[in-house]
C-alpha cells in the first residue's frame, strides 16, 4: 500500500475531528439562515437586562477560546475557521441564528457537551435582544 493512503487513512479521523462542529460557514456573514430582525431567535423579552448580560458573558466565556480575535491560525483556534469570532459584534448579530443553532444542537461549545439549559436561554435572550437593536 503507497505511503500516500497509509497517511490518509491514518490522519483523516484526525482532521476531521478537528473540524467536526465548527460549522459551514466562512464566517463572510452571508449564511441564509442569518436574521438581522431576531425573528428566529424569538422574542427580546422586556426588562431582561441581567439575562441579557449573562448571555453576553456565557458567550464570551464560553466561545472566545475558540472563536476570539486575538485567537490567529488553527491551532491557537483549536480549529475554528478565521473570522468566525464572538468578540465581533458585527460578526455575532450577521450569524446569531447559526450560533444559537449550534449552541442548541450541542455541537457548540465543542467538545464541552451541551450547555445549561438557563445558560442557553441566557444566550438566546442577548442574541435575540441584540440584533433586534440593529
Amino acid at each position: 500500500m503507497p505511503i500516500r493512503s497509509i497517511l490518509l487513512f491514518c490522519l483523516a479521523p484526525f482532521a476531521i475531528a478537528a473540524l467536526q462542529g465548527c460549522g459551514g460557514d466562512d464566517g463572510g456573514g452571508s449564511s441564509s439562515s442569518s436574521n438581522h430582525d431576531g425573528e428566529a431567535l424569538g422574542e427580546c423579552p422586556p426588562d431582561s437586562a441581567a439575562q441579557q448580560t449573562a448571555g453576553y458573558d456565557a458567550l464570551q466565556r464560553e466561545c472566545v477560546v475558540c472563536h476570539g480575535t486575538d485567537k490567529v491560525g488553527a491551532t491557537a483556534r483549536i480549529g475554528a475557521p478565521d473570522g468566525m469570532n464572538v468578540d465581533d459584534p458585527e460578526w455575532v448579530r450577521a450569524e446569531a441564528v447559526e450560533i444559537m443553532e449550534e449552541i442548541e444542537a450541542g455541537t457548540m461549545p465543542y467538545g464541552a457537551g451541551k450547555l445549561p439549559d438557563d445558560t442557553i436561554e441566557s444566550i438566546r435572550v442577548y442574541l435575540a435582544c441584540d440584533a433586534a437593536a440593529q
